[in-house]
């Protein structure tokens, strides 16, 4: 027969393993939950249409490379599988056009200037620090998200915060702190599937890729090679790199093969397809920015937001310009360049 002291010996050691057990599952769903909650509770509004959030959550971008990820539809399980547990989302990606380029400045700063063309949306700046990789300030559409306008959930809601979390793998350009700078920009053209026997690589996760891993153009060209480019969306892509030793190019896929072309300028048409003296033709947009540089071969920041300007169409929803030199980027959205953004890491704070 147990003795009094005895029974409260079991109980107290009961409790203690219960106790136990409870904490060390608060442990877990902490862990589970943290990066999470502080993304969300980073996000704030700038001003009408703008918004920042500062991305404190483990995206798994290496289990996004391993996972076949090669379009649209297996993108967004991805993104429910990893950031909303199995919750499936739904996104609007759609086409767009748009402007890139850069410049240096007087004080010897590079500089690289984008436009990007959309329907009505509101911006989001993400700034990504992931642990082992480079940090990046970089621009999404929560349109894609099916966040802000012309969609009913407010970025400010709950729900809206929430959608957020796929932000990482939504941006369409963006530079890290290295001085590596990307803008994917669109072509009038079917999809492109390479099928090289290399694995697959989605135009949106490269994007991720590049700005986390690539410090130069180089790099980011060498890391292209190694995946099959896979388009969606029923046209394609190609993506303007830069970087903060003023080297700049264009990377292009058709045939299953890849093409870089040294260009300080991109929009949206195929450079590959055309002698160099032809681009001007082809595309008004690139016309424009063409003369301006030839004009002014050194702009800073103020000048290349307004080459950016002249460069708009009645669609235009940010133009961004980046310092890859300084790590920090100038936003103007809905094409009121009289009121610019500039984001620093501090900003994101």
């Amino acid at each position: 027969m147990k003795t009094k002291s005895q029974a409260k010996k079991i109980i107290k050691i009961t409790a203690l393993s219960v106790l136990g057990v409870i904490v060390a599952a608060l442990i877990i769903v902490s862990n589970i939950l943290y990066g999470r909650v502080s993304t969300i509770s980073s996000v704030k509004q700038l001003g009408e249409g703008m918004y920042t959030v500062n991305y404190r959550h483990d995206y798994q971008l290496d289990k996004a490379l391993e996972s076949g990820v090669n379009d649209e539809r297996s993108l967004l399980k991805f993104i429910s599988d990893e950031m909303f547990f199995g919750y499936q989302i739904d996104s609007n990606i759609d086409k767009y056009a748009c402007s890139a380029f850069l410049t240096e400045s007087p004080d010897g700063d590079v500089i690289a200037g984008r436009n990007f063309d959309y329907d009505q949306t509101d911006t989001l700046a993400v700034y990504t620090h992931p642990y082992g990789g480079y940090a990046s300030i970089s621009m999404a559409v929560l349109d894609f998200m099916k966040v802000g306008r012309p969609n009913a959930v407010s970025p400010m809601s709950i729900e809206g915060k929430l959608a957020m979390l796929a932000a990482p793998y939504l941006c369409v350009d963006g530079a890290n702190e290295a001085g590596l700078n990307v803008s994917l920009l669109d072509l009038p053209e079917d999809e492109t599937h390479q099928d090289n026997g290399k694995p697959d690589l989605f135009m949106p996760v490269a994007v991720r890729l590049l700005l986390d891993r690539a410090a130069t153009v180089d790099e980011a060209t060498a890391l292209l090679e190694q995946y099959d480019i896979q388009c969606a969306d029923g046209n394609t892509q190609h993506i303007f790199i830069s970087d903060k030793s003023g080297k700049a190019v264009v990377a292009e896929w058709s045939d299953d093969k890849m093409t870089v072309i040294e260009s300080d300028i991109c929009t949206n048409f195929r450079l590959k397809d055309a002698p160099k003296e032809e681009y001007p033709q082809i595309c008004e947009r690139f016309d424009i920015i063409q003369r301006c540089l030839e004009k002014n071969p050194k702009n800073d920041g103020e000048k290349a937001m307004k080459i950016l300007d002249m460069a708009r169409v009645g669609w235009t929803q940010w133009s961004c310009v980046y310092n890859l030199s300084e790590f920090s980027v100038d936003v103007a959205v809905d094409l009121v360049f009289d009121n610019v953004y500039t984001l620093t890491p501090e900003s994101f704070e």
